[in-house]
């Protein structure tokens, strides 16, 4: 990759990617046991339905990205709705939502969206299609990727690297270049999550800028690589001198089974700046320990409404892993 993805030295990244070994047994040494918390859905969904009737957009789209961990009846209603929202944030997040639990009984709402007028929720659209076996739209993709609108190439290359088809590598590779700062942070994303091996060592490098948005979308990428060298920035980033950071990297190392940030978390719940409750509802929601559920049912009551769906969004996904502990499925 070009430019400013190369600009932290070769040795910077051996020297996070050296401890692998050690960073994996940390992970797994720490990984709890306790038994599945009994966690009641009632709380969680009048804080979600409450949230989606926000007028503030933003708190519509976090509400509905809370929803992809819900198998109930109440994720494909206020998905539906969110396919018609006046805000295109919105439609995106629903659509995307509506491709991760392949939501077949939205097609028809779906297709219409891959019409869109407004270009930069088409990409989402045709996700959910494509994951509910539908792949007419495909073929737009590329020419979508070049796109003179920077929104409309960035959220190409996130779905791109969210269906997984390693065939979309070259397509990629060819926008590395892009102008935007936006869109070769999603390309480079999108490639790192398809395996593409300088991707994935451009976001490790990325991990270290000092840029705080370079910083912590590294980290959240890294969140959701399937790559162990992932593991070992997110480890680093537990004694990130930036609590944002140290969240992220909580609630990624949480969703591997590890519990070595719970305390960060823990504490970040209890701060008096609603961004750090948020991101700590998030972290506690992923950390595999009974107790983070009680924490978060008191959480719902916070006086910000981000803070609340957050919680929400957290004991939904503790639900989740308990049914699956229970069950072997959500």
């Amino acid at each position: 990759m070009g430019g400013y993805l190369e600009k932290v030295s070769r040795a910077a990244v051996i020297s996070i990617i050296t401890p692998l070994a050690l960073g994996l047994g940390g992970c797994a040494a720490t990984a709890t046991s306790t038994a599945p918390p009994t966690i009641h859905l009632q709380g969680p969904a009048a804080v979600l339905r409450a949230g989606f009737a926000n007028p503030d957009a933003g708190i519509r789209a976090i509400t509905l990205e809370s929803l992809k961990h819900l198998h109930r009846p109440l994720a494909q209603q206020l998905v539906k709705r969110g396919l018609s929202d006046p805000s295109p944030m919105v439609e995106y997040t629903a659509a995307m939502v509506a491709g991760n639990q392949k939501m077949t009984a939205l097609k028809k709402q779906l297709i219409h969206l891959a019409h869109s007028p407004t270009i930069s929720v088409r990409p989402a659209a045709i996700y959910a299609l494509a994951r509910i076996g539908d792949n007419t739209y495909m073929n737009t993709l590329p020419k979508m990727l070049s796109s003179k609108d920077p929104i409309v190439r960035a959220n190409t290359a996130f779905v791109l690297g969210r269906l997984g088809d390693k065939s979309a590598i070259q397509l990629l590779l060819t926008d590395a270049s892009d102008r935007s700062h936006a869109v070769k942070l999603a390309v480079t994303s999108a490639l790192a999550r398809l395996g593409y091996r300088r991707a994935v060592n451009s976001i490790v490098a990325l991990s270290l800028s000092p840029y705080a948005g370079n910083h912590l979308a590294a980290l959240s990428t890294c969140r959701t690589l399937q790559n162990p060298i992932a593991v070992n920035v997110l480890l680093a980033g537990l004694k990130d001198p930036s609590p944002p950071a140290q969240l992220i990297a909580a609630r990624g190392l949480g969703q591997r089974g590890s519990t070595l940030g719970e305390k960060l978390a823990v504490e970040a719940s209890k701060s008096p700046n609603s961004h750090l409750r948020a991101l700590a509802a998030l972290a506690l929601g992923a950390i595999p320990v009974s107790s983070n559920a009680e924490k978060l049912e008191t959480m719902l009551t916070d006086p910000n409404p981000r803070v609340r769906v957050a919680a929400a969004s957290g004991l939904i996904h503790l639900h989740m892993l308990a049914q699956i502990a229970l069950h072997g499925k959500p």
